[in-house]
């Protein structure tokens, strides 16, 4: 028969194992002694979850060298479970502590197996933990007591990290398991920590702050960075009707301290373009829908090529997308285009000498780029030239005359030092620019030249300069008669006398 004290242990036991039962269910498995003797076995799964996020620095010993290599760092708030069998014996908790059998703390391998993230001897000393806490109990009121709770929010919450020694100031730090690549043992404590956050998220119960009800977190949505939290239908609403409207500014969070930190922002090109704070793509489609998350990124990109000198639109009228500048090309790479154009072999100059060539300079000379017009756009892959907007022409051939002359015109309707010229000299580049409004006035100094000294043939237009002679004219490309002095066709000859002089006067 059982006696007095196996009896009341039996009830204690029974108590504290219910109570641990209560609140983690899935946690506590109670198996009966193999060996038919009294007492239980008991296996206790506990998670561990920190109160605050806590940087975690992982190390990797080589297993050829015995010098160690650092891992990058990442921010822990739960680390992976750690079980432990006990056997509680039939004097347990008054006379006897339990007994532990066997301790580890699993992460999955690369083979599909398991490995711990702790050490045997930081796993013994977690086992030793419950025998000292039943000595402290038994020495303060007389008698043992049950540890198994306290023990169990001891491991939990994370303090055993601190007396193991794995905690250096406000840094945890852990080795890599042997068996475990390092690579693999950084993936799975980052993957474990975000799934227990995201499990932890939805159980839990959040104010809207739009519509001022709570909700579950399953049907929340968490900003990322402020961390704000709004359930799903009222972001919903809130992202497509900015959407719709074109405030892309309003496609972020909408809390009110969030929407003052934004109004303050000192405004200018630089915020502008920053993507500091801007909200993720894959977060505004699985708010408002793929639909809706293309044209987001539509007006983004058009807004992008706006306020960015250096973009552009694409000239096609269904596509209008946003064209980004090419990368800019390296010394080499304009020093070998260089020399590859001055390899061209005229067939004039095939008798000549070669002349000797000059001294070269301290400096060398980086040769205009020829492909600085070139863009190309990555919706619809469509080629175009960034002065004249037509169809890619290749870098010798030069652009329509109009388009440049109207570029050219705009830049020179603007003020020297202008906000505008700057703009413009970061568009299209400032010697690029220059390059143009040379050859412009070269060009208009040219058409002023033929405009007074030539005359265009009233037949196919080719300008005609009378060097000596009456005004009759003969175009010698088409054989056209005209009149010098007023440009228009003769076609009969009544207008000319006997002498076959013209009279137009």
């Amino acid at each position: 028969m059982e006696d007095e004290v196996e009896v009341q242990c039996r009830i204690l036991q029974e108590e504290e194992i219910t109570a641990l039962e209560s609140i983690y269910p899935s946690q506590i498995v109670i198996q009966p002694n193999l060996t038919g003797k009294p007492g239980h076995i008991v296996t206790l799964t506990v998670p561990v979850s920190l109160s605050s996020p806590i940087t975690a620095q992982l190390s990797s010993i080589s297993q050829h060298a015995s010098s160690s290599s650092l891992l990058p760092s990442l921010e822990l708030s739960h680390l992976p479970p750690i079980e432990i069998r006990l056997f509680l014996p039939p004097s347990y908790p008054l006379t006897t502590p339990p007994k532990p059998i066997t301790s580890r703390a699993p992460v999955p391998t690369q083979d599909g197996g398991h490995s711990s993230y702790l050490s045997r001897k930081s796993l013994g000393k977690i086992q030793e933990k419950l025998r000292e806490m039943w000595k402290e109990d038994k020495e303060l009121v007389g008698e043992g007591a049950g540890v198994l709770w306290r023990w169990w929010e001891w491991v939990a919450s994370g303090d055993f990290f601190s007396d193991l020694d794995l905690l250096k100031g406000d840094t945890l730090e852990l080795s890599v398991p042997p068996l475990i690549a390092p690579s693999t043992f950084h993936t799975s404590l980052k993957t474990y920590n975000a799934q227990q956050l995201h499990s932890s998220f939805e159980s839990t119960a959040f104010s809207c702050s739009i519509c001022m009800e709570n909700r579950k977190g399953k049907s929340c949505i968490q900003m990322p960075g402020c961390n704000c939290v709004f359930c799903a239908p009222c972001l919903a609403s809130c992202w497509s009707l900015a959407i719709e409207e074109g405030t892309l500014e309003n496609v972020s969070c909408p809390s009110v301290t969030c929407v003052k930190q934004r109004a303050t922002r000192v405004p200018g090109p630089a915020s502008q373009l920053s993507n500091a704070g801007e909200t993720d793509p894959d977060l505004v489609e699985s708010v408002v829908g793929k639909e809706l998350r293309d044209r987001w990124q539509e007006l983004k990109e058009r807004r992008r090529a706006e306020i960015d000198p250096t973009f552009t639109v694409c000239p096609r009228p269904t596509c209008q997308a946003a064209v980004p500048p090419p990368p800019l090309p390296t010394a080499a790479d304009l020093a070998s285009q260089s020399a590859n154009s001055n390899r061209a072999i005229r067939l004039s100059d095939l008798g000549r000498p070669t002349p000797p060539s000059p001294p070269k300079s301290a400096q060398p000379v980086i040769a205009e780029d020829r492909w600085a017009r070139y863009r190309s756009c990555p919706k619809c892959q469509y080629s175009f030239c960034l002065y004249c907007s037509a169809t890619w022409h290749g870098p010798h051939t030069l652009c329509a005359f109009p388009q440049t002359s109207l570029i050219v015109q705009e830049y020179l309707s603007y003020p020297e030092g202008s906000e505008q010229r700057r703009l413009m000299e970061l568009r299209r580049g400032k010697a690029n620019l220059e390059r143009m409004v040379t050859k412009w006035r070269e060009d208009e100094e040219n058409k002023k030249w033929l405009e007074s000294r030539t005359r265009a043939c009233a037949g196919c237009g080719v300008r005609v300069e009378k060097s000596h002679g009456c005004n009759h004219m003969t175009c010698g490309r088409c054989n056209a008669h005209f009149c010098y002095r007023c440009g228009s066709s003769v076609s009969s000859l009544s207008k000319l006398s006997p002498y076959r002089i013209l009279f137009l006067y």
